[in-house]
């Protein structure tokens, strides 16, 4: 199994970008292989933070390889993508896949941004992941993805109920298994790789693991898939963020190469 971070967000078309710090950070801690994965531009959420500007799709893919080159005798760098689903979006989606020449696309669900219109205040947190789970689901059957990531991404909107005021309920991701394994199954099929993310231990929820839970995990051991790593890291210090853990998964697992 090669040490990959399979997912970060260098930030590349906008300034001051930090490919080359994720680059010396990522040989720094050893990996042999990482994957660059600014977000698609979208326009239900406009190209804002860390997503590629309209319109610049391949000058990312070509810079990502410009750097991948000059970095070649160090470490092996392949292009990616982020792609949020969005059902009613999918000829934007096809349009960005077309204009770039990915190695890697990371298909997600952040229900957060405003054109998914989801109204906080009136479902609770079983209802919202349930829709988490549910839009993964559509994701993985339209074929576009080669990696689910952050699967119950819903865990970072739970921790912050101030901004999202979901009804509290008993919520346990059991509750949800029936979706879960229909995913697994979809996923196992096309043979997309699951990712374990690291972001719930440096953002401070991950008493319960990594993206996705423990207990999605073990489950997930019950279908025929392949894993990946993926450090979400939109900071230098965050690149390779709980490696130690996807280790321990992967102890009797088959890993995504």
């Amino acid at each position: 199994m090669i040490k990959r971070d399979g997912h970060m967000h260098p930030n590349l078309l906008k300034k001051p970008h930090q490919g080359r710090e994720f680059i010396e950070r990522a040989v720094e801690l050893g990996f042999e292989e990482i994957v660059f994965t600014d977000h698609m531009p979208f326009s239900v959420t406009g190209d804002e933070h860390d997503r590629i500007p309209f319109g610049k799709v391949a000058e990312y893919c070509e810079e990502v390889r410009r750097l991948a080159e000059e970095y070649a005798d160090r470490i092996r760098i392949l292009t990616g993508i982020e792609i949020d689903y969005h059902p009613e979006c999918t000829r934007e989606i096809e349009e960005v896949i077309a204009a770039g020449k990915f190695d890697v696309i990371l298909g997600s669900t952040h229900l957060d941004i405003k054109g998914f219109g989801i109204p906080f205040d009136k479902i609770t947190r079983g209802e919202f992941a349930r829709l988490v789970f549910e839009n993964y689901l559509a994701a993985a059957k339209s074929g576009y993805f080669h990696v689910m990531t952050h699967l119950d991404i819903y865990r970072w909107i739970f921790a912050a109920p101030e901004k999202f005021p979901l009804k509290d309920d008993s919520y346990v991701w059991r509750d949800c298994e029936d979706v879960l394994r229909q995913i697994f199954s979809v996923m196992e099929e096309k043979g997309i790789a699951l990712e374990i993310n690291a972001a719930p231990f440096y953002k401070g929820f991950g008493d319960a693991g990594a993206y996705p839970e423990r207990g999605i995990l073990e489950l997930s051991r019950e279908y025929d898939l392949r894993y990946t790593f993926g450090s979400d890291a939109h900071f230098t210090d965050k690149v390779g963020y709980a490696y130690g853990e996807f280790e321990r998964f992967m102890d009797g697992s088959k890993s995504e190469e």
